[in-house]
């Protein structure tokens, strides 16, 4: 096809990159059959960029069509029962300099410069399939960053700066920020190299600025369907229009907000009540909070007795004995769970037995408590494969420990020791959980 295109101008790159629509990068260029045989290992993007618009993108700094100041990005995407397409996984923006990024603001940022304006083209990722043969699925998309997002944005960017200027680059986690995330983006393991960092002798691990994979399903669905119910703006953070939202609900009864909202609580033990009654309190009456999928900060509900002891640990989702004793610890759901940025919405029995909301916070594990995760985790690893029975308990670690988390006590799975023995999980004990809401909720 060759590239009959403006690489100066928006329009023209734009109109030009419609052409992949519902075919495959081998369906439109002859690809050499040297490259087509390990396409596999490719990468699509640089493939799209090299055949299809038959350019060379310039410096890691500035967007990859700089006379249009266009960046251009390939992403998957993976079949949805309700959304038909969802993100496969984050899309990876550019590397963080922990020595550039302090001597920069916002509107001097690399970031800004290189990706302000991006063209986005989603291909159906399919693993056995050649990239060369994956789908564009979708219309290219142009997104601005300037856009409705961006005061979330640069919040989230200022957030990770301000961690390396204080020293703590080795610190940062996803779970710091909202849209835009600070991803690893090392080979991992007790091998990699480590990154300097300007103001700490401390090496840190390579990570990346990356829209997180739930704000990409909401850029796919293109925002249409869920309108913001929050109202964020340059002056409102989220943690400030969570807290806003709540505060009026403090110490109601729980008849009282089933009363106002409409919803009854059928039985004692009813599943999903209490997280039902909190999306209703954040948004005002309505049955989802947009801004929360958006930036992936999944909402755990705690219960406390009268004396402020969570009625039980929190548990994370279980996993195989199989599996665990393969992986690396950056390779974990448990990893990328802890990784995460939580809302913890807090109900507590009063002295006479009323069950009343206590209030709410945004929260994600320090980094100490992330190294004391990842030792309850490798010390699981280690004895799964030595005796899938003896595993961590709740008196070994101040804060992580591995219990069943089955069905019913038939739920069991292969074991290395080649027995069947109970599902477990990983849970954050109850007496950590206290520490979290009582440091958190005053």
């Amino acid at each position: 096809m060759g590239a009959i295109y403006d690489k100066t101008s928006v329009e023209s790159i734009f109109q030009h990159a419609k052409g992949l629509t519902g075919k495959s990068l081998a369906e439109v260029e002859f690809i050499p059959k040297e490259i087509v045989n390990s396409a596999n290992k490719g990468d699509l993007g640089s493939l799209v960029e090299a055949f299809y618009f038959v350019h060379k993108p310039g410096n890691d700094k500035g967007p990859d069509f700089p006379e249009a100041g266009l960046e251009l990005k390939t992403t998957g995407v993976l079949p949805h029962p309700k959304a038909k397409y969802k993100a496969k996984e984050r899309l990876v923006l550019t590397m963080i300099n922990y020595e550039e990024i302090v001597k920069e603001d916002w509107d001097s940022s690399t970031l800004l410069s290189k990706c302000g304006l991006m063209l986005i083209l989603f291909y159906l990722y399919e693993k056995n399939r050649p990239v060369v043969d994956r789908r564009f699925v979708l219309e290219p998309l142009l997104y601005r960053m300037l856009g409705d997002d961006w005061p979330v944005i640069k919040r989230d960017w200022e957030t990770i700066r301000q961690k390396v200027l204080e020293g703590k680059a080795h610190e940062l986690s996803e779970g710091d920020t909202i849209y835009l995330g600070a991803c690893r983006k090392g080979a991992g393991g007790p091998n990699e190299p480590l990154r300097q960092q300007p103001f700490s002798a401390e090496g840190a691990k390579a990570r990346a600025f990356s829209f997180k994979t739930e704000f990409m399903n909401h850029l796919i669905q293109g925002h249409l369907t869920l309108p913001p119910v929050l109202g964020l703006s340059q002056g409102l953070s989220l943690e400030d229009a969570v807290s806003m939202r709540f505060q009026a609900f403090t110490n109601k009864s729980l008849a009282e907000l089933s009363s106002q909202f409409g919803i009854e609580k059928i039985s004692k033990n009813q599943k999903g009540f209490y997280r039902q009654l909190a999306v209703r309190m954040l948004a005002k009456g309505g049955n989802s909070v947009p801004e929360l999928d958006k930036a992936g900060i999944e909402m755990k509900t705690i219960r406390l007795t009268a004396s402020g002891k969570p009625r039980e640990s929190m548990s994370f989702p279980g996993f195989k004995f199989l599996d665990i004793v393969k992986e690396s610890w950056e390779d974990s759901a448990f990893f990328e769970k802890i990784e995460k940025k939580f809302l913890f919405v807090v109900f507590q029995i009063d002295e006479e037995g009323v069950d009343r909301f206590k209030g709410a916070f945004l929260w994600n594990m320090p980094y100490e408590d992330r190294l004391e995760a990842k030792r309850v985790w490798e010390d699981t690893k280690r004895r799964t494969a030595e005796d899938a029975t003896d595993l961590p308990r709740i008196s070994e670690s101040p804060i992580a420990h591995v219990r069943p988390k089955a069905r019913a006590g038939e739920d069991k799975i292969p074991t290395p020791q080649g027995t069947n023995h109970v599902r477990q999980a990983f849970w954050l004990n109850a007496s950590y959980i206290k520490g979290v809401v009582d440091q958190n909720l005053v």
